[in-house]
C-alpha cells in the first residue's frame, strides 16, 4: 500500500462511484463532492428523466431504478454488471412515517425493501465490480434513529437499525477481501424532505436542541463521504460516523445556556 498521511485532500482520482438516490438531497451532495475529488459519478434516481437531468448538470453518467420495485433493483444490477465500480454508496431511502396504529404491513414491508433489502442486494449484485477493484469502497448512509427511536417512526428507524446491523456483519465478511464498508448517521440535515418537519418546529428551536447550534447542511455530509471512500480512510472499517452535531447526545430536550 502507497504511505500518505501528508496532509493531502482526499482524491477519488480514478474511481467511479455510484451513488443511489443522487437526484437530490444528501444523494446529490454526495455525488457532486465525488465528483469534485476526481471520480467519475453514476447517478441513481427513480425515473430516467430525474436521473438523466442531474447527470447532465455534474457531467455524469445515470442508471434508474425504483428500489421498493426488487425486479427494478435486479435489473440495475445486471446492466452495471459491464461497468466497473469503485465506490458503492447506498443513499436511496424510504421514510414512511405513522405510529404503530397507522403503519399497515404495507408500510413496513417498502421500508424495509428500499432500506435494507434493497441496498443489500446492490451489494451483493456488484460484488463481483468490487473484487475487481484496487480500491474498493461500500457506503450506507443511515440515519442517527437507527440507535435513537424517533415517535411515529418505528418502520423507518427499525429498517436503520437493521441495516446498521447488516454493515458490521459485511465489514467481517468483506474485509478479508480488503473492500473497506462503513456508513455514515446523519442528524437534522436541511434537505427538501426534512425542511418541512424543521419549518413546523421552528429553525431557531430546533437549532436549540443541538449542541452546536444549527442544523446540518447536505455538504457536511458529502464531505464525509468522500473522505470514507478515499486512500485517506484507508483504515477506517465497520464503523459509523455519525454527523449530527451531537443532536443524539441530548436525551432530554433542553434550552441550552446562553453563550455571550
Amino acid at each position: 500500500m502507497t504511505r500518505r498521511g501528508d496532509g493531502t485532500a482526499p482524491s477519488l482520482q480514478g474511481l467511479v462511484a455510484l451513488v443511489t438516490g443522487s437526484t437530490r438531497g444528501i444523494g446529490r451532495a454526495i455525488a457532486e463532492g465525488m465528483r469534485a475529488a476526481g471520480a467519475e459519478v453514476i447517478i441513481h434516481g427513480r425515473s430516467d428523466v430525474g436521473a438523466r437531468a442531474v447527470a447532465d448538470q455534474l457531467g455524469a453518467s445515470w442508471v434508474a431504478a425504483d428500489l421498493s420495485s426488487p425486479e427494478q433493483v435486479s435489473r440495475m444490477v445486471a446492466d452495471l454488471n459491464a461497468r466497473q465500480i469503485d465506490v458503492l454508496v447506498n443513499n436511496a431511502a424510504v421514510e414512511l412515517g405513522g405510529t404503530l396504529e397507522n403503519t399497515s404491513q404495507d408500510d413496513l414491508r417498502e421500508a424495509f425493501q428500499v432500506n435494507v433489502f434493497a441496498p443489500v442486494e446492490i451489494v451483493r449484485g456488484l460484488l463481483p465490480n468490487l473484487r475487481r477493484s484496487s480500491r474498493p469502497s461500500v457506503l450506507f448512509i443511515s440515519s442517527i434513529h437507527e440507535s435513537v427511536p424517533y415517535y411515529g417512526n418505528g418502520a423507518y428507524a427499525a429498517s436503520k437499525a437493521a441495516l446498521a446491523m447488516y454493515l458490521k456483519t459485511l465489514a467481517l465478511e468483506l474485509g478479508p477481501e480488503g473492500i473497506r464498508v462503513n456508513s455514515i448517521a446523519p442528524g437534522a440535515i436541511a434537505t427538501d424532505i426534512n425542511r418541512e418537519v424543521i419549518a413546523s418546529i421552528g429553525e431557531d428551536r430546533f437549532s436549540r436542541w443541538i449542541p452546536l447550534g444549527r442544523v446540518g447542511h447536505v455538504w457536511e455530509i458529502g464531505d464525509v463521504a468522500v473522505f470514507l471512500s478515499s486512500e485517506s480512510a484507508s483504515y477506517v472499517h465497520g464503523a459509523t460516523v455519525t454527523v449530527d452535531g451531537a443532536y443524539s447526545h441530548h436525551l432530554v430536550r433542553y434550552r441550552a445556556p446562553s453563550h455571550r
